[in-house]
């Protein structure tokens, strides 16, 4: 800490100089060597609670950022102009780690946090000194803040690959969050034998009905007449009615088959060696009725100032009006974590399903109640715990979630930095994927040929897949066919951080 009277007690300004305050603020710089830093901060307030520590840097010329694929919104052009900002954990940072590009040097910065929480990034424009500033924040636990506060560490650092700072990260989540390497999975090896996901949709939001139990079997042992099944895993969206609109009730539709229905339906996938994972609506939705139901609205995920989240961002019917569907839920409250717990174990002794699909478990905040994150840790736990062959999916994430599920699909196919989400777990394509005439099937999407879920995914890296919806055959078999025909040759290319 530098004071310009030492004598004089740490003093805090705002507003220009205007607004002056007891307290201080301690920045810690130490050199690592090898073109690198350590940059930490800390401080204080007498009377108001620490929420965030600004770090602001000058003296790089920012070309760009890059904290993710460009599908993800993760590359970040800086034109002298405007500015930019994005937070961690989200789609465009699933790692708390930005490349930063200039005209003669990458520069990286990195995080060193133990635990999960918001990190922001950003580029603005400095007009007095007409240069870039580069701009990191750091949110304490809104659960734990306190009239101090302490940053921990960022390290800043150039000329070293990006490929050795993101196995840093991986070493720091290994080390500190438990993360366990795909390799080291003995009970999941079997995935990269799979050959395509068939996604088998089921009712509308509107009330379309694309198959019944039944036609999915049906259509399911055409398949494997081309594939083994073995090789085949069935996913079913909407398996529970209508899209969206019962969640989490979930219990099998009576228009497709009923209990009965899907029963059958898993038994005959077992004959033909193929496994069945049902969609779940997990962190995504609760809606307005079972909340007031089962007196859980107060499970909803909050933002910091504790104003639950909710879900009214799609027009499902096309009336040109979006519908508010419920809430988003926090998976760290107890009461609904719960239930979501007795409900996956429902359906794994009831119906003998292999597995279950969360939807949204990307949903983060820095709640004021509960975790979001370690609620995750805690549901997955437990299911492995009296479920330790079944499987558990989720669509999108970041770097600590990725760990706990086997499978993930991301909308655009993103992999993280490096691909280090391969180092954890597999991806298959989004629940958009077209179908052979171009239908989305269930999907808000509605019609997703040329959609970026196909445009920007990765094969190689991507497990294939085939939306069936019944009547599809007659006039699209043959493509069909030929393109399982195809998947058979398929097989998961191998990159620099899946190794050991």
């Amino acid at each position: 800490t530098k004071c310009f009277n030492p004598s004089a007690p740490p003093i805090l300004s705002s507003a220009g100089g205007q607004l002056i305050n007891q307290g201080g603020i301690e920045l810690r710089i130490s050199s690592l060597g090898e073109n690198r830093f350590s940059i930490a901060a800390s401080g204080s307030h007498p009377q108001e609670n620490c929420l965030t520590l600004l770090l602001m840097i000058k003296g790089i010329e920012v070309e760009s950022f890059v904290s993710e694929y460009p599908q993800a919104k993760g590359i970040h052009p800086f034109s002298g102009e405007g500015g930019f900002q994005y937070s961690y954990p989200s789609r465009a940072a699933t790692m708390p780690l930005s490349f930063i590009t200039s005209p003669d040097k990458e520069w990286f910065v990195l995080s060193k946090d133990r635990e999960i929480r918001r990190k922001g990034f950003a580029c603005y424009q400095d007009h007095l000194s007409n240069e870039a500033v580069v701009v990191l924040s750091h949110d304490e636990d809104i659960r734990k803040v306190s009239r101090t506060i302490s940053a921990p560490s960022w390290e800043l650092g150039f000329n070293q690959t990006r490929q050795d700072i993101v196995m840093e990260r991986c070493r720091d989540l290994e080390d500190h969050f438990g993360l366990v390497p795909w390799m080291e999975k003995e009970t999941t090896q079997w995935i990269d034998q799979l050959k395509v996901v068939a996604f088998f949709h089921g009712v509308h939001w509107t009330g379309h009905m694309y198959n019944t139990f039944d036609q999915m079997g049906e259509q399911l042992e055409w398949i494997c007449e081309t594939m083994d099944g073995k090789q085949v895993m069935a996913f079913l969206p909407a398996w529970d009615g209508r899209y969206y609109n019962t969640y989490p009730e979930h219990f099998p539709d009576e228009r497709m088959g009923g209990a009965e229905g899907l029963k059958h339906f898993v038994e005959t996938a077992h004959e033909l060696g193929v496994k069945v994972v049902l969609m779940l609506g997990g962190p995504n939705l609760a809606n307005f009725d079972f909340l007031e139901k089962h007196q859980m609205s107060d499970a909803a995920l909050k933002g910091p100032d504790g104003v639950p989240q909710v879900q009214n961002w799609l027009d499902w019917n096309a009336d040109l009006a979006k519908e508010t569907m419920g809430l988003i839920m926090n998976f760290g409250h107890p009461k609904y974590r719960d239930y979501m717990v007795d409900k996956t174990a429902e359906l794994f002794d009831l119906y003998g399903v292999d597995g279950v699909f969360l939807d949204g478990t990307l949903r983060w905040e820095n709640a004021p109640d509960y975790s979001p994150y370690e609620g995750l840790v805690q549901y997955t736990r437990e299911i492995r715990t009296r479920y330790p062959d079944r499987l558990i999916m989720g669509e999108d994430g970041y770097d600590a979630v990725y760990g706990l599920f086997d499978m993930f699909h991301t909308s655009g196919g993103p992999l993280g930095l490096e691909n280090f989400m391969l180092r954890y777990t597999r991806q298959f394509y989004y629940l958009s994927y077209p179908a052979e005439n171009g239908s989305a099937g269930i999907h808000e999407i509605g019609w997703s040929d040329q959609s970026h879920t196909i445009r920007s995914a990765q094969p190689e890296y991507t497990t294939p897949s085939v939306s069936m919806l019944y009547g599809i055959l007659d006039n699209h078999g043959d493509a069909i066919r030929e393109k399982l025909s195809s998947y058979r040759k398929w097989q998961l290319k191998q990159c620099p951080v899946m190794k050991k």
